[in-house]
């Protein structure tokens, strides 16, 4: 994961550079073009499509931990509370949305847009999971780990974290899916349906916060 990260920090980094132009270039076609002129609309299509790569590219430097953050002290019980009408529109009617905020919690230092884009990208995922109906919790607590517990977490250091748990009702996946969710571009959905970047930016905002991601599954 560590190989893979600096590869695509460094392909995102060039590929953002050359978006820039591309932009810049388009732009100034906008600008001596009027609104009737077919090329027009040409031109508006390229800002769109470059608009799009960029989003791309910022989650692959999300994933890379490269990308640019302001840490504030956060409350995630806020965080979430500030969040939980958008993300029960995300989820739509036929799912039920439960937040479970644990009490007396801890602030954490974090740039609240990329709490945000942790949520988004975990209800997101646990929605596209369930099939039918059903139900995704999120849930907070504050948790201590020493050696010992961290068992098989060998990348986390012993201390004291604030846990974010998001847990769906969904069919859950085969151990091969599990060990491949965190990797940029994997996707089990259908072409077209999804880039396979959601996970890997969450992991990558994980990290770059100096904490990390456990991953639990039921069924296969």
């Amino acid at each position: 994961m560590e190989a893979i990260g600096r590869l695509a920090g460094g392909v995102a980094h060039d590929f953002n550079n050359m978006l820039g132009v591309i932009l810049g270039f388009a732009a100034l076609g906008l600008k001596n073009l009027p609104a009737g002129d077919p090329l027009h609309r040409h031109f508006t299509g390229i800002v769109r499509a470059a608009e799009k790569s960029a989003d791309l590219t910022r989650q692959l430097l999300a994933f890379a931990r490269r990308q640019w953050s302001a840490p504030q002290v956060v409350d995630l019980n806020d965080a979430i509370g500030s969040m939980e009408k958008m993300l029960s529109r995300v989820v739509g009617e036929d799912i039920e949305l439960q937040v479970v905020p644990g009490e007396g919690l801890w602030r954490v230092r974090i740039d609240p847009a990329q709490v945000d884009q942790i949520l988004a990208n975990l209800v997101t995922n646990a929605r596209d999971a369930i099939a039918d109906v059903g139900a995704i919790t999120i849930q907070t607590a504050n948790i201590a780990f020493d050696q010992e517990r961290l068992g098989r977490h060998a990348e986390a250091a012993p201390g004291e974290y604030v846990m974010l748990v998001v847990s769906d009702a969904g069919a859950g996946m085969h151990k091969a899916t599990q060990e491949r969710i965190f990797e940029p571009f994997f996707t089990t959905k259908p072409e077209g349906k999804g880039t396979g970047l959601g996970l890997a930016t969450v992991y990558g905002i994980v990290k770059q916060n100096d904490s990390f991601v456990c991953v639990y599954r039921r069924g296969r």
